[in-house]
């Protein structure tokens, strides 16, 4: 765990060098060489990665490089630390101060010096020892060998007839395999996590009659292990059609992809290669496999979606989770071993089912434990709520996935534990709290978003990460882990200090852990705990599971009080009812999210925080922020309500936003165009209109014309999200919304407006937007007698790459669209559009729609709509 712990320390440390130099006067040379003695350790512990649960003293070693590491970043902290409050205090608290400023400034910079010490020891321990970190570079650990050998044993063991759930995913995939109208040579890959049940599958099928009867006897099974090299594999697959001498096993793996070829020239194969891992071996492997239109076909199952042939006609069949009445018959299959299940156990065991979350490995793990115990509801019931911990073979699998993990993709990975069991997480958030943890840095010309959203769809291809929602146009909207890999995490993280949980099912965690997460079920342990333990504390994530809203007194001011150097502060879950002015404390932290909050009011210390990069307060915040907030030049992330209002910029600041990327929830008001123009670099941008009876029209008209025409200059925005909103009045004013300004912006792709009166000639100035890929509307038009209905014409060339369509509440009576118009088209959701009675013909014609979802509609475009569903390509959703 150090090789995930120092690279951070590093990266952090880099950061303070880089930005933050004017901190470190007087301790220059010790941080120096304290940044370059870190960068050894690091290469150090990449060189040693493969031998230490063979190698004792290499593991202490890391032990005690993890230990320095952490040390080091306590100390340039609390130097830091001491040097700005300092400089906070004003000229007489300063003289007051200054002795024990002085002593303490010294005591910290011998503090650094003897971290250097320190690490000067780890060098000497290594030399004495003789450990030299180029011997000790392997592919993979002894223990990953055994599990990886115990799970080839099961596989080869598989008992069809315990085989359940896959119905339909055999005959989906035989019919695909043995499909004689197609005879080019196919690549069909099954992909899932760790357990799923890939190889049970594929091997069900390998055995069915009609794949046997199709590729008669030239059919070979080959067992790709996690270190397999591309020669290795070869030989496997000649193994098993032809006797392979001593003289064809030395030949190189050019050679021996020619006679691969020349052994399967003209003949009809069907060759499974099962658990593949590295793309690159796969690659280099399928070269070797002849085409001659005849109907050959290759299967092949991975954890990584990045395995399956990119260029395949034939998609990834991507293998899901059992539901529990499989889970069930698979439980209890294994538990009584063909006998049947007494009455009294039917509750309790399709209970534990169920815990299993449909992976067929846990569900067989638990079925071989329960089978050798007595059959008793008893004994039976003492599993519930604990299945995972008699899991420990399971996690061990699942171990070969996160051991296969580049670096920088483990502590993402591990993170998602400080989540909930069971938890939805938001894919905002989570990568919010990656980027200030220091885990994802910016690279070249791409921005910390893009890496951090990247990283995810890493993990999800990895079947490590599992999509709980996606939005419309396809992107990751939630995601969670199984159980059993929230375990593994825990395990993995807790031992060396990363990341704790405290809940009540785990109440005797080590204080020194940097990241933790609160998870408590009582309002009683929130209020006990004793925060004053967590000094070294440097990310916190409280999840509110209790029915009460928690006093700041019990949260928050003790947090201010006792985690001075914490960087990340998130709050879940109807928890905060006010922000104490004490958070002005937290002088380090670079991420405060608040979600679901109760507070009204923000105190303006949090304003003097001047390492905040991620603001996002989702509470009704009436107020005007404080004018501290146009000195914080390192934000790169502000969410605010809906009301919240920025203050008036002084006249002489410049650009006091320049990293400002994400601005969500500002109100529009006098100041907002100058304001959006002290943002040049924003790509995501939410406004509000809020119209109050005290206000007149024209003065926000004139507000808001002038706002889109600054919109308009911000030559990197990618989303534009605006919503009208009247407050304190039953007076529905419209106020005209000119978009023309949005024309010039190429890089904007994602539109969503909230609008009264959304007539024809705004659905025609973005019609001709030439990058617009997703575009939501919503209006209240359809509840408003006085506002006439309307129609829509798209013409051939309009919405060239417009791929997502929601038009909700509009007054549209008939929509008419000529051939070739919205040609990328791939989603289309209507509701609440009760004026239209029927879509255009050439809709159906559009050879990218994928899905149309309608709801609270018409009764004659209800009619139209399931008529079609049964012959329609794409799927057709109707909610009456």
């Amino acid at each position: 765990m150090a090789d995930i712990i120092v690279p951070i320390v590093l990266k952090n440390l880099i950061k303070v060098v880089k930005y933050e130099a004017n901190l470190l006067s007087g301790v220059e040379g010790q941080v120096s060489l304290l940044e370059r003695d870190l960068q050894f350790m690091n290469a150090f512990l990449e060189t040693s990665a493969g031998k230490r649960d063979e190698h004792h003293l290499v593991q202490v070693l890391v032990d005690q490089i993890r230990d320095v590491a952490l040390k080091s970043e306590d100390a340039i902290d609390t130097y830091m630390a001491r040097i700005m409050k300092q400089r906070r205090r004003n000229l007489m608290l300063k003289l007051y101060h200054c002795i024990g400023h002085a002593s303490g400034l010294h005591h910290d910079a011998d503090e650094i010096s003897r971290i250097n010490d320190e690490i000067k020891k780890i060098y000497e321990n290594k030399s004495t020892y003789g450990i030299d970190g180029s011997e000790l570079a392997v592919s993979s650990s002894t223990v990953d060998a055994m599990a990886e050998q115990w799970l080839h044993r099961r596989r080869r063991n598989v008992e069809e007839d315990d085989v359940v759930g896959f119905a339909n995913d055999t005959t989906t995939l035989v019919k695909l395999l043995t499909d004689q109208e197609n005879m080019d040579l196919e690549v069909v890959s099954i992909i899932g996590m760790g357990g799923l049940g890939k190889t049970t599958l594929a091997r069900k099928i390998y055995n069915s009659t009609l794949v046997k009867d199709r590729f008669k006897d030239c059919c070979a099974w080959v067992d790709v292990s996690q270190g397999s090299q591309t020669k290795s594999v070869l030989l496997d697959i000649l193994n098993c059609f032809m006797t392979v001498s001593d003289e064809t096993s030395q030949k190189p793996v050019e050679e021996l992809k020619d006679e691969l070829g020349k052994c399967l020239k003209e003949k009809r194969y069907f060759v499974v290669l099962d658990d593949i891992w590295d793309t690159q071996v796969w690659e280099e492997v399928r070269e070797a496999f002849p085409s001659d239109l005849n109907g050959s076909r290759i299967l092949i199952t991975s954890r990584e979606n990045g395995v399956a042939p990119y260029d395949s006609p034939t998609i990834p069949y991507l293998l899901q989770f059992l539901d529990l009445d499989s889970s069930w018959e698979l439980l209890s299959k294994k538990a009584f071993r063909g006998q049947e299940c007494p009455s009294n156990l039917v509750t309790v065991g399709k209970e534990l089912a169920e815990s299993c979350k449909g992976l067929p490995l846990s569900i067989v793990l638990l079925g071989g434990i329960l089978a050798d115990k007595q059959k008793s509801y008893k004994i039976w019931s003492k599993f519930v709520g604990n299945v995972n911990a008699h899991l420990t073979v399971g996690i061990s699998i699942l171990t070969l996935s996160y051991n296969q993990l580049p670096q920088h993709l483990k502590p993402c990975f591990l993170y998602l534990c400080l989540f909930p069991e069971d938890y939805e997480i938001s894919v905002k958030q989570v990568t919010e709290l990656w980027i200030a943890e220091g885990f994802v840095q910016p690279t070249g010309n791409r921005t910390v978003y893009d890496i951090a959203e990247e990283y995810l769809e890493q993990l999800i291809d990895r079947s490590l990460v599992q999509v709980a929602s996606r939005r419309y146009d396809g992107g990751v909207k939630t995601c969670c882990i199984h159980d059993l890999l929230r375990d593994l995490c825990i395990r993995e993280s807790s031992r060396d200090k990363f990341l704790g949980i405290y809940s009540n099912d785990n109440i005797s965690l080590v204080s020194k852990f940097r990241q933790l997460s609160f998870q408590y079920k009582d309002y009683q342990s929130y209020s006990n705990f004793h925060f004053d333990k967590l000094s070294s504390a440097r990310s916190l994530l409280i999840f509110n599971n209790t029915t009460h809203h928690l006093r700041s007194d019990y949260i928050l001011k003790p947090i201010c009080k006792w985690t001075k150097l914490v960087r990340v502060l998130s709050i879940d879950g109807e928890l905060i009812k006010n922000i104490p002015r004490q958070i002005g404390e937290l002088i380090f932290l670079r991420c405060l999210w608040i979600y679901r909050g109760k507070f009204e009011k923000l105190p303006s210390s949090i304003f003097k925080l001047g390492h905040l990069e991620t603001i996002h307060l989702d509470s009704k915040v009436y107020d005007q922020l404080p004018k501290g907030v146009w000195m914080m030049k390192h934000l790169r992330y502000l969410h605010v309500s809906k009301f919240t209002k920025l203050p008036d910029l002084p006249s002489s600041m410049g650009i006091p936003f320049a990293n400002l990327q994400v601005l969500s929830g500002l109100c529009v008001q006098r100041n907002t165009a100058l304001v959006i123009a002290k943002c040049p670099n924003i790509r995501k941008l939410r406004l509000m209109l809020v119209y109050s009876s005290n206000e007149g029209p024209h003065l926000r008209e004139t507000e808001m014309e002038n706002a889109m025409k600054s919109i308009g200059k911000l030559k990197y925005l990618e989303s534009f999200k605006f919503e009208y909103v009247y407050k304190g009045s039953h007076e529905k004013i419209r106020i005209s919304l000119g978009l023309e300004p949005l024309l010039p912006s190429t890089l904007l792709t994602k539109i969503s407006l909230t609008y009264p009166s959304f007539g024809l000639d705004h659905f025609k100035v973005l019609a001709k937007h030439p990058s617009i890929c997703v575009l939501k509307i919503t209006s209240w038009d359809d509840y408003e007698q006085d506002v006439a209905a309307y129609d829509i014409n798209v013409v051939k060339g309009e919405f060239p790459q417009l791929q997502v369509l929601e038009m909700r509440k509009l007054k549209i009576r008939t929509w008419t669209m000529e051939m070739g118009a919205m040609p990328s088209l791939q989603c289309l959701v209507i509701d609440s559009c009760h004026c239209l009675k029927y879509l255009p013909h050439e809709i159906w014609c559009i050879t990218t729609l994928q899905l149309v979802e309608v709801s609270n509609i018409s009764y004659e475009l209800k009619n139209m709509l399931e008529q079609l569903q049964e012959n329609s390509r794409c799927k057709i959703s109707v909610k009456w």
